[in-house]
């Protein structure tokens, strides 16, 4: 989904240019007693307390929400689990993300990644998704070497701590969108016939030279229409060919080839390449829980046991939207200023109980929360923050995020999460 990478990626460039630094509005950050429960009682001595009362203006969308999953949780204790698997607990590389482009080749990129890879590492994170978007790593884009080499030390850098490394290249460079900046690049020319033989040549590179575990080359059919155009991926059926020219002659090595669906999307793109052995797992991005987004999970993990082949989750996360809210609505910035606020705590481990459940319920063997930096901070609700903007509201969350990172300080999410993966331990 554009809008879940695409509105807090200006935010993040602001970041990395001051790495761990103080937030400018750092008088609005409050950390408070704690006025609720969190989804457990959790032995977190260095977990962020916040007052989580509901503002009377969301109770309806928070009350809504928690009867969605409620009603998902009864699904899922209704359904026989799997045979017992391992699942790797992940989070998104955010600070590595290629849609930062020339950012990434400033000397405070890569002490980010490295400051995130320590914060997460410390939660018991065991694996980090990089989105490496085309045409990043093809030989005719400007500062090619330099890319390589970033992602080369970012791979090696997630190794040392012995993360597992799933690499997103399913769609391209969210060339256009508000916020990133990618210069003279245009997709207008490019055909389709060209597009599918330079992205094949660029995953052959990120599988030869960075190794990853596992590999998703492509999953939101919606975005990458809305990004290219292309007739020929309009369809279920055109969409299984484009799928088949990519996976044609492509030395996979130990890499495992990813390819799935949002939970949004129509069933009936996945059922195009469920049958192609080539492919190895099948991806999926989870955000709204609305309408049958989450029915759609229950039969995907239905056929991951009908046809044997592991799941990729390598994004998730707790969409605060209970309806449609517009073309467009992901990436509508009142929707996504909704996530810094401290009172979605709650809802929000509910949800990751829900999904861990899910992800050993059925055959899930990767498990990647998007937005990571919310397990370090939260913003209180209060009649500051209620009346920031969004850039205003999303830097004071993000850099409270890396001040909390330098202190060892995480948020009640990040503790709960640490629990999620190490009750898999016991």
């Amino acid at each position: 989904m554009v809008g879940t990478r695409t509105v807090i990626l200006t935010i993040i460039a602001l970041v990395i240019a001051a790495t761990l630094v103080l937030a400018a509005y750092s008088g609005l950050f409050v950390v408070v007693p704690s006025t609720s429960t969190s989804a457990e009682n959790l032995p977190c001595p260095n977990a962020a307390q916040y007052n989580e009362s509901v503002s009377a203006a969301y109770q309806p969308t928070y009350s809504a929400l928690g009867q969605i999953l409620d009603s998902f949780d009864q699904t899922l204790n209704s359904t026989a689990p799997g045979p017992s698997h391992h699942v790797t607990y992940a989070t998104e590389l955010l600070p590595a993300d290629s849609n930062l482009v020339t950012k990434l080749l400033t000397p405070q990129a890569m002490l980010s990644v490295i400051n995130y890879l320590n914060a997460v590492q410390k939660l018991g994170v065991q694996g980090v998704t990089i989105d490496i978007s085309y045409p990043m790593l093809t030989p005719t884009f400007p500062n090619y070497t330099q890319y390589l080499r970033f992602y080369e030390e970012v791979v090696q850098q997630a190794r040392e701590r012995r993360m597992t490394i799933d690499i997103e290249s399913q769609i391209p460079l969210l060339v256009g969108y508000p916020g990133i900046s990618t210069g003279s690049l245009s997709y207008a020319n490019l055909t389709y016939s060209t597009y599918v033989a330079q992205d094949k040549q660029m995953i052959q590179t990120i599988i030869n030279t960075l190794h990853p575990d596992y590999l998703n080359i492509g999953t939101e059919t919606d975005t990458l229409q809305m990004l290219l155009h292309y007739p020929q991926i309009s369809t279920p059926q055109g969409w299984g060919s484009y799928i088949s020219s990519l996976l044609n002659g492509l030395n996979k090595n130990t890499t495992k080839i990813a390819v799935g669906i949002g939970a949004w999307d129509p069933i009936s793109y996945l059922y195009a390449t469920l049958n192609y052995s080539a492919i190895d797992a099948i991806a999926v991005h989870v955000y709204p829980v609305y309408g049958n987004n989450l029915a759609t999970l229950i039969q995907i993990g239905q056929l991951s046991r009908q046809y044997n082949k592991p799941i990729d989750i390598d994004e998730v996360w707790l969409h605060k939207s209970i309806a449609n809210e517009g073309q467009g609505f992901a990436k509508d910035a009142q929707i996504r200023q909704r996530n810094v606020y401290a009172f979605w705590i709650p809802l929000d481990e509910q949800f990751f109980s829900e999904m861990s459940d899910f992800a050993h319920t059925y055959n899930v063997a990767y498990l990647s929360p998007f937005e990571g930096s919310y397990f370090f901070a939260y913003l209180t609700y209060n009649a500051g923050t209620a009346s920031l903007s969004y850039t205003q509201a999303m830097q004071m969350a993000n850099q409270a995020a890396s001040e909390n990172i330098a202190n060892n300080i995480v948020s009640p999410l990040g503790c709960y999460y640490d629990h999620l993966i190490d009750r898999q331990a016991t």
